[in-house]
């Protein structure tokens, strides 16, 4: 085994000690932030120190708000409006990613009204994703520009390569420490695509369920190959002891893909 997926593995091992550690405490609210707070740590300590991360709301230029939000990942030199201790307003245009922590990924009823831990952060999915981003992630008309690349640059890519080498939505994480199976959880997942007439687009990047040892990644072409069959929307691992494997490369990916980008925060866009 790799020295990375080494490293993963005992990261792994040290989260569900965590887990086990901070189930003393009998109040949800509790529950919640100290494994968010867990998630934050692995993930300060492992990727790139530029980064910055926060929990709160975010927004676009039309002021359309996503909610509360877990883990919200931002360049640790963008702006950001600070409610109270480690609660912030971000603009959509300046978050790499979101990431929602569950402390137990409950299925039930994948249909309107349904209250479950899965279904309410597809609905949080769903809601970032629609938020208005100016400046994708990644390859963008300035990065174009600057390289005297032709603007269908990335288009060529993508249909040589299957690879895709700018995020025009927000990517949205799910990590829990307890979960449904992998087949029950790709069951669900369809069943709200179909139910709510969903594209592959406004559904989540990478779900990571600690104590079943898998992840799911998303075909889009981002971190692996687009899938052309239509059925296929989730990758898994070939290995099932690298379960923070997907979370952790896809985010790695994200924070070099950001550097690709040369656009100025729309701050005109912003105050209109």
């Amino acid at each position: 085994m790799k020295i990375i997926q080494k490293h993963l593995n005992n990261i792994q091992s040290t989260l569900k000690s965590y887990y086990d550690l901070t189930s003393i405490s009998g109040h949800s609210g509790n529950l919640g932030t100290s494994r968010e707070l867990i998630i934050k740590h692995f993930l300060e300590s492992n990727l790139p120190s530029f980064l910055d991360f926060t929990s709160g709301e975010v927004f676009d230029s039309s002021d359309n708000r996503s909610g509360q939000l877990d883990i919200i990942i931002h360049a640790a030199s963008s702006m950001k409006l600070n409610i109270a201790s480690n609660i912030d307003l971000l603009p959509v245009d300046n978050v790499l990613a979101v990431i929602e922590c569950k402390s137990k990924l409950q299925t039930g009823s994948m249909l309107d009204g349904g209250k479950s831990a899965l279904k309410m952060s597809l609905d949080a999915c769903v809601k970032l994703k629609r938020l208005d981003r100016i400046n994708p992630i990644g390859m963008d008309k300035q990065y174009l520009a600057y390289n005297k690349l032709p603007e269908n640059t990335p288009d060529i890519l993508f249909e040589k390569s299957g690879l895709n080498p700018t995020q025009r939505l927000t990517p949205y994480m799910i990590t829990a420490f307890k979960g449904p199976s992998e087949e029950k959880l790709r069951s669900c997942l369809w069943e709200y695509m179909k139910h709510n007439q969903l594209s592959i687009d406004l559904m989540p990047n990478v779900i990571t369920v600690l104590d079943k040892g898998f992840y799911l990644v998303k075909n889009d072409g981002f971190y692996i190959p687009y899938v052309k069959d239509g059925n296929v929307h989730w990758s898994t691992m070939k290995e099932k002891s690298n379960t923070l494997l997907g979370c952790y490369m896809y985010l790695m990916k994200l924070s070099e893909a950001m550097r690709f980008s040369h656009n100025f925060f729309p701050v005109s866009e912003y105050l209109k």
